[in-house]
């Protein structure tokens, strides 16, 4: 599971970390596509033979960790692939950090388009209901 612990993730660290890559830095598959995305990584692990995730993932080396950590510049993702020795773990550590950063910046896009209720606001929305009230019983008692 990745935790989002050491880095606070910001609006546009989630665009820059979701976005597609330039040309010249997507992802080679050996044999296969060129992936520039996170969920491009994801969709081709879910159905990569395991001799080619072998590969990219060997004891000395972990190349999904590499592009992630270097291009993607996810770092908490980056660590978790390198502890993630199997196609299985590699694809569930990026799936759920896509997920992740999915709804994160589905929050933060609520957080924005929201009114900023502060206390100001509430402040002045109590002083103009009391007001309306005692406006509207002075006029009452004089109809």
């Amino acid at each position: 599971m990745i935790k989002i612990t050491n880095k606070i993730l910001f609006p546009k660290d989630t665009d820059t970390i979701l976005m597609d890559v330039v040309p010249k830095h997507e992802f080679n598959i050996y044999m296969g596509p060129s992936i520039k995305n996170l969920q491009e990584l994801a969709d081709a692990l879910e159905i990569m033979d395991e001799d080619i995730f072998e590969h990219h993932v060997t004891k000395d080396r972990n190349d999904f960790s590499n592009w992630v950590n270097n291009i993607i510049c996810d770092t908490e993702l980056s660590k978790e692939l390198l502890n993630a020795k199997t196609k299985e773990k590699t694809f569930e550590a990026v799936s759920q950090r896509v997920k992740q950063l999915k709804k994160l910046k589905i929050n933060n896009l609520i957080k924005e388009n929201l009114p900023p209720f502060n206390n100001e606001f509430l402040i002045g929305l109590v002083l103009g209901l009391v007001l309306g009230f005692l406006i509207s019983a002075i006029i009452n008692r004089l109809i």
